[in-house]
């Protein structure tokens, strides 16, 4: 989903540029506003598993596919964070050449922005309906996973739009762009699962979406430096279950 500096008109990239760098002015402001020293590991862990996670390709011919995770950060964090995280992500995959300096701008929107905040809105009214049926948990697993594919193919379809300026770019080269991606989407809905999965069952308590559950409140009970043995064990098992 990366696009290089060129193929697209000048005032594009120049018109993602201010709209995202804005976007990301106001993204970090509201984070100031309720900064937490504790929580720098922990955003730099996120982009650091998002990083790597994104340098595993797998393969669709003629193309491939990765990870992008916003979705993924958006559940865990916010989708203000979320835009932070991929800000530097994509960053600095640009000066390894995926994706142009020019074409930042277009590429945070794409990958950072849109996927952040569109997936964060499907997960949550998805993880509102589940948790009346479902554990929280399982909710938000669910949830998050169908957000991640949906987001995904959402932002392939503005990505198409957006080569739309380039002269000759039809609507059957849009479709076929769609199409590659919902493939790629099964592809991020999967590590999606897994990765999810994993802060689930260490950490409940530092995915957004449970952060005020009873799960995250048996979590912090069951780490807590005064509780015996006794008390940890019950706990810890019961919070730790799917």
């Amino acid at each position: 989903m990366h696009v290089p500096d060129g193929p697209l008109p000048l005032w594009v990239y120049l018109l993602f540029l201010v709209v995202s760098l804005s976007i990301l002015g106001i993204s970090i402001r509201r984070i100031n506003r309720k900064f937490d020293d504790r929580m720098v590991p922990y955003l730099g862990v996120l982009a650091a598993v998002i990083f790597a996670a994104q340098l595993v390709n797998f393969p669709l011919p003629p193309t491939s596919g990765h990870l992008v995770g916003s979705t993924l950060l958006a559940v865990m964090v916010g989708p203000f964070a979320a835009v932070v995280i991929m800000a530097q992500v994509l960053l600095v995959q640009a000066f390894y050449g995926d994706g142009g300096f020019l074409a930042y701008g277009l590429n945070l929107f794409n990958m950072g922005v849109f996927a952040s905040f569109f997936g964060w809105f499907v997960a949550l009214v998805l993880f509102k309906v589940l948790k009346r049926a479902v554990d929280e948990k399982v909710a938000v697993l669910i949830a998050t996973t169908i957000a991640s594919f949906v987001s995904t193919v959402a932002s392939a379809f503005v990505l198409g739009l957006e080569l739309m300026t380039i002269p000759g770019f039809g609507l059957e080269a849009l479709i076929v762009i769609v199409v590659v991606h919902a493939f790629i989407g099964v592809g991020e809905a999967v590590l999606t699962f897994f990765i999810l999965l994993y802060f689930i069952r260490a950490k409940p308590q530092l995915i957004s979406f449970l952060s005020g559950s009873k799960t995250a409140e048996m979590a912090k009970v069951a780490e807590a430096p005064w509780a015996s043995p006794q008390e940890v064990i019950p706990v810890t098992v019961v919070g730790g279950s799917t």
